[in-house]
């Protein structure tokens, strides 16, 4: 019986090897197909495509990949690396098919040694999030599949040792040994999911391949916090950097305001700037709901102060021949200090920059919260994407080429929770992107 178990115990441990194989490789040949989808992107608008043929001719001379890239309104090929391309072949068309639509890449199946074939790998050429045709790469697999059966061969062995330790009676001894390291990263990863980013796993007295599990262990959590740190860091020295220079500006311009309306107005805006700056600062620090409420303002009428803010978006929109459509506003008090200005410039934008028209903004109630809605007709974002919208410095892969930062999700999550409330990404029917700010009613106007 203990022997069968052990022979279990054997299968996922095999299947990982093939899929952590076949995943490190589909990986390292997604960067290399979005290099290639981001240099096919002018050749594909400009009709010059001479640059491009010769891109995948050197590419695939120096990595022994072919390579080819397609339009997306006839699914032609305009450059190639070889001869002979078939779109139609099921596996390619099924690549073609998914990343033409928008939607993100398949898993790709694990990579045992008596599987045969190319692993293909296709990524949208995108412009503006309209997507203008797809680079596909036919992945050859011999080289991984020998590195599986090796992995697969050294399993073996060590099921074999193993059973041979069971035979002659050091089952326990054997199994806390070989457990107790994976229990230890098990633990770990845990608690790195929870946000402990601090935590790490001893590697005294451990085999040498588990050693080198715990050590790239250990640098990946620490890779992590630094960059946590960094961000942190930057963002706290940005908003510090920032307030002196607009503190010794607001004095000069007050001196000014009496005598010109322009000057006045370039007081309200430092006055703006310096409310981005104290938000800079709790982005760096607590994110406590509610921290900065003071509660002796009258409420503010959320649905009020968004058709005023409107009023300048519909021109912005319509000077770009953009569809702005206002829904519902039914009002509803939240609280007044909740940057409504800001929380729709930064929706607005992104849905100008990153979705399509037309683009609807509505107040609406539901039970206890007040709802500002925005939603775009854009390609969306996949349920993976959806879990991330509003982290720091987080980009959608479709939209890394465009300018921006990262921030101005992160900066409206952060306002809403200041008051208590929420942000959501949701697909709507008949698609593209909702995204909702959800904060707490505190005076019904006895609607």
């Amino acid at each position: 019986m203990v022997i069968l178990l052990a022979v279990v115990a054997a299968v996922p441990l095999a299947n990982y090897i093939a899929t952590s194989t076949s995943r490190t490789l589909f990986l390292s040949r997604s960067n290399d197909a979005d290099w290639i989808a981001a240099m096919a992107e002018s050749p594909l608008q400009s009709g010059d495509i001479a640059s491009l043929r010769e891109l995948t001719v050197r590419y695939h001379e120096l990595y022994d990949t072919p390579v080819f890239v397609v339009d997306v309104e006839y699914r032609r090929v305009v450059a190639t690396s070889r001869s002979g391309v078939n779109v139609h072949e099921p596996e390619v068309a099924a690549a073609l098919d998914s990343t033409l639509a928008g939607r993100l890449p398949a898993e790709p199946p694990a990579l045992f040694p008596w599987r045969t074939g190319e692993m293909v790998v296709a990524r949208p050429v995108v412009n503006n999030g309209r997507v203008l045709g797809a680079a596909v790469l036919r992945v050859p697999t011999e080289k991984a599949r020998d590195q599986v059966q090796n992995g697969l061969l050294l399993l073996l062995g060590g099921l074999l040792i193993s059973i041979g330790a069971i035979v002659i009676g050091i089952v326990r001894p054997i199994t806390r040994w070989v457990l107790r390291p994976l229990n230890d990263l098990d633990n770990a990863t845990h608690q790195i999911t929870r946000g402990a980013l601090d935590t790490r796993v001893s590697t005294d007295g451990r085999a040498p391949e588990l050693r080198r599990l715990g050590d790239s262990f250990n640098s990946m959590a620490l890779s992590l916090h630094q960059a946590r740190q960094r961000e942190r860091e930057f963002v706290a020295d940005a908003s510090h950097q920032l307030r002196t220079p607009l503190t010794s500006a607001r004095i000069h311009i007050e001196g000014l305001s009496r005598l010109s309306p322009t000057a006045r107005f370039a007081l309200s805006d430092i006055d703006r700037l310096g409310r981005i700056v104290q938000r800079l600062s709790r982005l760096a620090g607590s994110d406590r709901p509610g921290a900065d409420a003071e509660g002796n303002e009258a409420p503010l009428d959320l649905a009020q102060a968004v058709k005023e803010r409107l009023v300048g978006w519909k021109a912005v929109y319509a000077a770009d021949d953009m569809e702005l459509i206002i829904g519902d506003m039914v009002p509803g008090g939240v609280a007044p200090e909740l940057e409504v200005d800001d929380i729709l410039d930064v929706l607005l934008d992104n849905a100008s920059k990153y979705g399509a028209p037309p683009v609807e903004v509505s107040v609406t109630r539901d039970g206890t919260e007040v709802v500002l809605s925005v939603r775009d007709h854009g390609l969306g974002l996949g349920s993976r994407d959806l879990k991330k919208v509003g982290e720091r410095f987080w980009r959608s892969a479709h939209h890394r080429e465009m300018p921006g930062t990262g921030l101005g999700l992160a900066i409206v999550r952060s306002e809403a929770a200041r008051v208590g409330g929420r942000v959501v990404a949701r697909p709507p029917i008949g698609g593209g992107l909702v995204i909702e700010v959800r904060v707490p009613l505190i005076d019904d106007y006895d609607i």
